[in-house]
Parts: structure tokens; sequence; C-alpha cells
């Protein structure tokens, strides 16, 4: 990647924080308690509800997304939340690229830069379902609310993360909480 690209994210990146179209709002995010609770100027990890110290990652290879065991020395699990709880951007800095849905029942969860989404903006948006007994949230496509991120069935996923129906499947596996990335 060259550094004029990189540049011109940046400078874009900070022209929507300054034009107010991105504001880090983590307030609603689901967390797993209230003493993890992430402060609004820090980066979170993406834990799976049902596989309690797996996270979502950036791969620094390619442009997928993994479910890998918590480090926190890991910037590639560290995600920037922008926007509310009901419509929110997840930026990796270390990719320098946000987390996108890429459409249909199980479609690939990919890392693209802001703005290139063949699915338009909605396509890199995300969204909290309600909080379930089991104390974590849906983590949504804003795109289209029926497609959860799947952490895997049974046990965590070894291959690049998807989306799933709610309906399809065991729903446990579809849930995440925003914790701190230490």
């Amino acid at each position: 990647m060259t550094r004029t690209k990189r540049v011109s994210r940046g400078r874009r990146r900070l022209g929507l924080a300054t034009a107010g179209l991105a504001t880090v709002l983590l307030t609603g995010l689901p967390v797993a308690s209230a003493s993890a609770a992430p402060h609004a100027s820090g980066a979170v990890m993406i834990e799976s509800g049902p596989f309690h110290g797996f996270v979502l990652c950036a791969s620094p290879n390619d442009e997928s997304v993994w479910l890998k065991q918590i480090n926190t020395a890991d910037a590639y699990c560290k995600w920037k939340v922008f926007g509310s709880s009901s419509e929110f951007t997840l930026y990796n800095a270390a990719k320098d690229q946000v987390m996108a849905y890429t459409g249909g029942n199980e479609g690939a969860v990919v890392m693209e830069d802001e703005g290139t989404s063949p699915l338009g903006a909605h396509g890199e948006l995300w969204s909290w379902g309600g909080a379930e007994d089991w104390g974590a949230s849906a983590l949504q496509s804003f795109y289209d609310s029926g497609q959860n991120v799947d952490a895997g069935i049974d046990s965590p996923r070894t291959d690049p993360v998807h989306t799933r129906g709610w309906r399809h499947g065991h729903q446990r596996e579809l849930t995440w909480n925003a914790i701190t990335a230490g």
C-alpha cells in the first residue's frame, strides 16, 4: 500500500470526524460486565457470547475476518466504534479498514476501505440486537438485520467469519459483547 493512499484515507476519516458525521459513541454497546465497559476514547474487542476468550480479528494477510483467542497486544483484534448502538462502523486501525458484510445468507464478513462496499454505505454498518438472557447480543448487518455475525456452531469457527440468519441453527453463536481492549 502506498503512503499516498494511507494519507488520503486518514484525511478522509479526519474530515468525517471533524464534520461530526462519525462520533465515537460506546453508550448502549453490550458489554460483558459493568467493569468491562469500554471508555469512550478507547478501542474495544468484540468477544463471542458463547465462546468466552475468542474475539473478532482482521486478518493481517488478506481481507478476511477471523475468530481468535484474546491477545490484548494484537492490534488486528482492536476496533474503534463510530456511531450509535443501532448503526455503527467497526474500524480497525491496524488494517486501516472497516468491517463489512458482503450480502446473502452466510455472506463473508470482510475488511475493506471505507466507502467502497458494493452494497453501499449500509454494507459497512452494523447494529446490536437486544440483549439475550445469556448476556450477549446479536451483531447484525445493518444492510440486512436478519444476518448476524456467526462465531461457529458448537465450537469457535476456524475459517473466515461469515453471517447467518437468526432462525438458521443455534442462536447463541450469533451473539457478542464489546469488551475493553486492554
